[in-house]
């Protein structure tokens, strides 16, 4: 064996060494965050970083009772009008393609091998390869990957190194889609009392430590009872799921929105200061209330009290007295006309805004 022959050996071998190496530390960072929104982002920004792109984006289920894959927001560096919705929707023999055929793909290789309509979803985003996500013998996730910086070539090498990173991919948004089932009323799509309660204790904890921002706004559909007793309970089980779309709608990304009891829910905004959270409170009250909501023949407009409450870091107060200063608030807001949002300040009582 020449001594360069060795040489080129002993450089594979600590290739190789390097990659896995990397491909455990990535395993590691996907796996240590069951929030579906950040570990897409992560997907997103390993492969960028791993293949050196500038385009990368993810299809994904939307929500649980959705078997279509959507691209998700957090896509970076494809050109995509705000509000876009994009999907590969159940059923599109794409995914059942990529099922049979779990590896990486060129757009070219697809195209000789399925219709244009098929590949339509993803076709004028003109990407250089596309990667299936697997778990459970599932495709729950198409990844679109761009050009490498440069217009450089995407190896063979790459390719499969990819294809690794997609299988730990898989895996990761398998357990934060179940995370996500277990921790989400199935009726409204918001978060679950007790996630919200284990969610705002960290969240203060954070903010204490950091001095950050924290607002939660609590909300109450004005005049329920004589609505379910007006119109029945279909009615009324139909405009909380309008209410929670609305919210829903209406949040930033980083907020969390949750079903609080039967009619009553809070919102987290992490990093929202007072001003910004009257604003995201303000938008909700005048969606609501500009909402008509129907059910066979019969239609109903409802309005909406909120209260609301900010975190200061220089004021002790605990998870329970946060949420009881956003609940007088609501109440305040119950008792002076409803329809309306109240911030409550401490020492200073409530004002409506």
């Amino acid at each position: 064996m020449s001594e360069v022959t060795q040489a080129e050996l002993i450089a594979g071998y600590e290739k190789k060494i390097f990659d896995l190496t990397q491909l455990i530390e990535i395993s590691k960072s996907l796996n240590s965050s069951l929030d579906y929104n950040a570990l897409i982002q992560s997907i997103l920004y390993i492969c960028m970083g791993q293949l050196k792109l500038l385009k990368a984006g993810l299809f994904v289920r939307r929500d649980i009772g959705s078997q279509d894959l959507v691209l998700h927001r957090s896509q970076v560096g494809f050109d995509i009008s705000p509000g876009e919705l994009r999907l590969i929707p159940e059923g599109n023999k794409l995914i059942d393609y990529l099922h049979d055929s779990p590896r990486s793909h060129s757009m070219q290789e697809l195209i000789t091998r399925l219709d244009e309509d098929v590949l339509k979803p993803i076709s004028d985003l003109e990407p250089s390869l596309i990667v299936p996500l697997r778990a459970k013998d599932v495709i729950n996730g198409v990844l679109v990957l761009g050009d490498p910086i440069g217009n450089q070539e995407i190896t063979r090498e790459d390719r499969e190194y990819v294809e690794s990173i997609a299988i730990l991919a898989g895996i990761a948004v398998h357990n934060a889609f179940l995370y996500e089932v277990t921790t989400t009323d199935m009726m409204t799509r918001l978060r679950l009392r007790h996630f919200f309660l284990d969610t705002l204790g960290s969240q203060l904890a954070l903010c204490r430590r950091n001095e950050q921002e924290l607002s939660i706004i609590m909300i109450d559909i004005d005049n329920f009872k004589s609505l379910n007793d007006g119109y029945g309970h279909l009615m009324g089980d139909e405009v909380i799921i309008g209410v929670s779309r609305i919210m829903l709608g209406c949040i930033r990304q980083t907020d969390m929105a949750a079903r609080y009891g039967g009619e009553e829910f809070v919102i987290l905004l992490p990093g929202a200061e007072e001003a910004v959270a009257v604003q995201i409170a303000e938008r909700i009250r005048q969606s609501v209330e500009q909402t008509s909501f129907s059910l066979d023949d019969a239609s109903v407009s409802v309005t909406i009290s909120l209260g609301l409450a900010s975190f200061d870091p220089l004021n002790e107060v605990n998870s329970q007295h946060f949420i009881d200063n956003a609940d007088q608030a609501l109440y305040r807001s119950k008792r002076g006309g409803k329809n309306r949002v109240t911030v409550y300040r401490p020492n200073k009582g409530e004002t409506n805004d």
